[in-house]
């Protein structure tokens, strides 16, 4: 089943070139930006690459502008926390300087993202940040993973249920994890999903098309933008991919 919207375009369109890695289950023996994944040279590197190439548009404090993005504090973290050091340095390589996206080295990419880490106020360590090992290093808090922020691009796997005027919802879904890739997910991957424990939380589902009315009582695979509201958190969908043709007992 693939059940498609226009925020899919919209994705591809405002973040071309971002890594295709999926979303993942946490893993036990994770990297994250507290284990010192770059080293305090490397950062003094790209302190220089930030105060040439990027100071004009975020900032001597790391504030940004209406049209460039807070690179510091709480405003970095509501934005990348729960996603890769990798994607950062995806999104950075790819679209930075703003008026010559692109053009500096993978060295100096590198190096501006070791000094955006230390920055933020994550240790240094003995060895220099990689393009390898940036991909492995999740961005979250230092007493650990919380749940992904409003905004994110994530993936929730749940029961398919009708909801409150003609609506639709994930009953007994997964906790929202971030993915990079807003298309529908292979074969292989929501096979795999299959074999996790139904949830505790509910979505609603927006802009979901064409009519899944088929698909009720199936468990499913929600990729979407999350927002999140007090009222209840919903996803404003881009994919469905069908897990099972039953919910989990």
């Amino acid at each position: 089943m693939r059940l498609t919207s226009a925020v899919a375009a919209l994705f591809l369109a405002g973040a071309a070139g971002a890594a295709g890695a999926g979303a993942g289950v946490v893993q036990e023996n994770r990297t994250t930006v507290w284990d010192g994944v770059y080293t305090a040279e490397q950062a003094a590197r790209g302190q220089a690459v930030y105060n040439r190439h990027c100071l004009g548009c975020h900032q001597a404090d790391f504030s940004g502008t209406e049209e460039a993005s807070p690179l510091a504090g709480g405003a970095f973290m509501q934005a990348w926390r729960e996603d890769t050091v990798g994607n950062l340095y995806t999104r950075i390589r790819n679209l930075m300087p703003f008026d010559e996206p692109a053009t500096l080295s993978d060295a100096a990419y590198l190096d501006s993202v070791a000094y955006l880490l230390q920055v933020n106020g994550f240790p240094a360590g003995p060895r220099e940040l990689t393009a390898a090992g940036a991909a492995d290093t999740r961005i979250e808090a230092e007493d650990g993973p919380g749940d992904v922020p409003s905004f994110a691009l994530v993936s929730v796997v749940g029961c398919l249920a009708r909801g409150d005027d003609a609506t639709w919802v994930l009953t007994r879904a997964t906790r929202a994890v971030r993915t990079d890739d807003p298309s529908e997910s292979s074969p292989e991957a929501l096979a795999a999903r299959a074999g996790q424990p139904p949830g505790t939380r509910t979505f609603e589902l927006m802009a979901v098309y064409p009519d899944p009315a088929a698909h009720a009582g199936h468990t499913i695979e929600a990729k979407g933008f999350l927002i999140r509201s007090p009222d209840g958190d919903r996803i404003n969908v881009s994919t469905l991919g069908m897990v099972s043709d039953a919910c989990g007992p």
